[in-house]
């Protein structure tokens, strides 16, 4: 390969450098570096700068060629290498989505795609930016085109998560050096706040949820803090009456099955935080037990027609289906509305129980395990601006160890 060369240009008042990188035949290609500098005054810096570019792609370059040189098959490698130089991001990332898919979980995949298909093709499909051109600017541009359209924080950085992931993956079996996300502006998540419902508010709720059919999901999110995929993916196998505890360990999602969407249950929860056995509750024990009964007798009346593959999940239909997660959601929504209670989201449920329990003085630590939360820091992330009465206390305590008597 020839080496590297190039040369300083301004382009709208700013200093860059026109690169000419070549390939095994001695083609040309050019891209453009930004410098960072201006135009008035800076050129001696801007010529030592490029002389830095210029020296790191050939040190690439060099590292390059020791690389080819150790693989088995070289010219497969240097083929693979040009490929994703001339991907679009789309085909990168759904190359990468497609490579993953044997540790990915089907509702990750879906959601990928969601975002590939989405508003990576609306932004980057008619740029002409390809893996080989794209910078750390080009992301920034990405990130603030989601903030004007209106996205949060958070998900701006699942995006991020997403191509971040895919380079890294890029980087480690050396198709690509650099990882451009590493010279992006990492979206800034805001602050979380929860909603969440008063005592009174929940237990109103809970009266007016005996006569729905989500009536079980609801207290199991109330009592316990379940997410919802965790509540659908309850068995009775993972409940031990003798012994009163009940165990989390299953979860159901909906995924995409030949082109629809469909309830599938998963044993792989979301981290091994989330596997927890907790104390079985009295008042959540007699209304289970009474469910059981509920579903033997559905069973019994519909005969043939119940449908007995689920018979392990507590969370069944009147005719023994799993119950989807958009019903939850749906039917969730449906009792506020009819009773005319506060609108929260069933997961807002999840957040009720932690503050119920902060509120009471259970630490931190104790509501950590009991939501089952991968790390303290989440925990406190979410929750730390409802413990005030810590704060009371600790303020209490300061203003006694440092009283001064009059």
């Amino acid at each position: 390969m020839k080496e590297v060369t190039g040369n300083l240009q301004v382009k709208n008042g700013k200093y860059y450098v026109l690169v000419n990188l070549y390939d095994r035949s001695g083609k040309r290609s050019i891209k453009w570096v930004a410098l960072g500098l201006d135009a008035r005054g800076n050129k001696k810096a801007a010529k030592a700068r490029m002389a830095e570019v210029l020296e790191e792609y050939n040190r690439s370059q060099r590292k390059l060629l020791r690389t080819i040189s150790k693989k088995k098959a070289p010219e497969k490698f240097i083929q693979q290498r040009e490929q994703v130089q001339y991907q679009t991001l789309t085909e990168f990332l759904t190359d990468w989505i497609n490579l993953s898919s044997g540790r990915l979980q089907p509702s990750t995949i879906d959601g990928y795609m969601k975002m590939v298909n989405g508003r990576i093709t609306e932004f980057f499909g008619n740029s002409g930016i390809t893996i080989g051109d794209l910078a750390g600017e080009d992301l920034n541009d990405f990130y603030a085109y989601l903030e004007d359209s209106g996205l949060s924080g958070a998900s701006a950085l699942r995006y991020h998560g997403l191509i971040h992931a895919a380079f890294s993956y890029a980087v480690k079996k050396e198709l690509i050096d650099d990882n451009p996300c590493d010279h992006a502006d990492h979206p800034k998540r805001e602050r979380y706040r929860a909603s969440f419902y008063s005592e009174d508010e929940l237990r109103d709720l809970l009266i007016a949820a005996r006569e729905s059919p989500i009536y079980i999901p609801v207290m199991l999110a109330a009592y316990y803090g379940l997410r919802r995929s965790e509540a659908l993916g309850l068995k009775w196998s993972n409940i031990d009456f003798q012994s009163k505890t009940i165990s989390i360990s299953h979860k159901v999602i909906e995924a995409n099955m030949d082109g629809k969407y469909q309830a599938k249950g998963f044993d792989r929860m979301k981290n091994q935080s989330s596997n927890r056995t907790l104390p079985l509750i009295e008042d959540v024990e007699n209304e289970l037990l009474y469910h059981r009964q509920q579903q033997s007798m559905n069973a019994a009346v519909l005969q043939g027609a119940y449908c007995h593959d689920c018979d392990d999940y507590v969370c069944t239909d009147a005719t023994g289906q799993l119950m989807r997660p958009n019903f939850i959601s749906v039917q969730f929504g449906k009792l506020l509305k009819d009773n005319g209670f506060r609108h929260i989201r069933y997961h807002d449920l999840r957040h009720t129980c932690a503050s119920l329990l902060l509120k009471n003085g259970i630490p931190m630590k104790a509501i950590q395990e009991w939501l089952g939360h991968s790390t303290f820091e989440v925990t406190a992330n979410i929750y730390a601006h409802l413990d005030y009465s810590s704060k009371e206390s600790s303020a209490a305590k300061m203003a006694q160890l440092l009283a001064i008597s009059e």
